[in-house]
């Protein structure tokens, strides 16, 4: 019982957001997602799982064999990305990830990048990858805080493994430790095209 409440608690009470803590509130800033096209959709903005719900929406409603997602976001809900994740993994067309030059993918957006078929990059791109943090409403105990940013960082680390091994390793390393450091690891498009991996597949 207590293990299925730690899931279920990490699940909706789990933040990547860089920057600090991020506690999802009924009036803060969601980000937006439009349709650009037929076949474009744009995630900007701090990802909550209103994100998450309009995307089901959308690649529902989107035509075409190939759905491209632009990426702009300082990262967010990990629960919520991760279902982003699953279901453009899930989806029967070939999915395209992109972050532009100037753009971001910190933290949790992460995690939407990694569930490209092509997963591009602009040189002047930024990204971070980073430890989750617990921002639970609900107050719980230390060790039990400890095993649920556990979790989340194995689900994390898996994901970034399931598109590379090479890079989920690097992140790994002793002198990186990219996912048990709220400051993280910080890469430019072009760094994290030489140094990801196979991570990214091209640029823009």
């Amino acid at each position: 019982m207590l293990l299925i409440l730690i899931s279920c608690v990490a699940s909706l009470a789990v933040s990547g957001c860089t920057g600090g803590v991020f506690v999802p509130r009924g009036d803060a800033p969601g980000a937006t997602v439009e349709t650009a096209r037929s076949r474009d959709i744009n995630i900007s903005g701090i990802i909550t799982q209103a994100t998450a719900n309009r995307i089901m929406d959308e690649l529902e409603t989107l035509p075409g064999p190939v759905v491209t997602v632009h990426l702009d976001s300082p990262g967010g809900d990990v629960s919520a990305a991760l279902q982003i994740n699953d279901r453009l993994k899930r989806s029967d067309r070939l999915v395209v990830t992109s972050v532009a030059d100037e753009a971001e993918c910190m933290s949790s957006c992460t995690l939407i990048f990694a569930a490209g078929n092509r997963r591009l990059a602009g040189q002047q791109s930024r990204f971070r990858f980073h430890a989750p943090l617990y921002v639970g409403r609900l107050p719980l105990p230390g060790p039990v805080v400890d095993l649920i940013e556990a979790m989340t960082r194995r689900g994390i680390a898996n994901t970034y493994a399931e598109v590379s091994p090479e890079f989920a390793r690097y992140l790994a390393e002793p002198e990186v430790l990219a996912l048990h450091s709220r400051k993280g690891l910080a890469l430019s498009g072009e760094e994290l095209a030489m140094r990801g991996g196979n991570f990214v597949t091209g640029t823009p």
